[in-house]
């Protein structure tokens, strides 16, 4: 995810005005670190949520095992990351964008949004929709295999 922020930031920062482009890569690279910090704080909610969940249950064993195997569930994400980057990739590549003023961006604040719309086109967001939506269900099937022998809940 971090990967595709990055291709997408660089690409639309040489659409922006130069009095821009700074102020743009930096908010892109915050996106990209809280992108990156937020799956760890994203796999602790889950492992804290399924423990409780099984202890709910009955469940028992401890903590620090639930989380370990909640990492697991996490694998489908690589390789859903492996399909959809390079798609992004390719088409991200080809793009050819117009330069924006600040001029024209002051007239029209949805400018930015019609270039990203230009960037990716509808096709490879709804394939992307269709892989996340396996990779989800794949992650949750091991997530529910893993809280089940993480937490020796029947």
């Amino acid at each position: 995810m971090a990967l595709n922020q990055y291709i997408l930031i660089a690409k639309l920062s040489e659409a922006m005005p130069q009095k821009l482009e700074v102020f743009f890569k930096i908010g892109g690279y915050i996106g990209i670190a809280g992108s990156f910090l937020g799956m760890f704080a994203i796999w602790l909610i889950i492992a804290v949520v399924m423990h409780g969940l099984s202890a709910f249950f009955d469940g028992e064993g401890n903590f620090r095992r639930t989380f370990e195997f909640v990492g697991y569930g996490f694998t489908p994400s690589l390789v859903g990351s492996a399909i959809t980057v390079p798609m992004l990739i390719n088409h991200i590549s080809k793009a050819k964008i117009p330069k924006i003023d600040i001029l024209s961006l002051q007239h029209n604040p949805n400018l930015v949004r019609e270039v990203v719309l230009m960037l990716i086109p509808a096709e490879i967001i709804y394939s992307n929709i269709v892989i996340n939506l396996a990779i989800t269900a794949w992650s949750l099937t091991i997530w529910t295999f893993a809280v089940k022998h993480a937490r020796v809940w029947s």
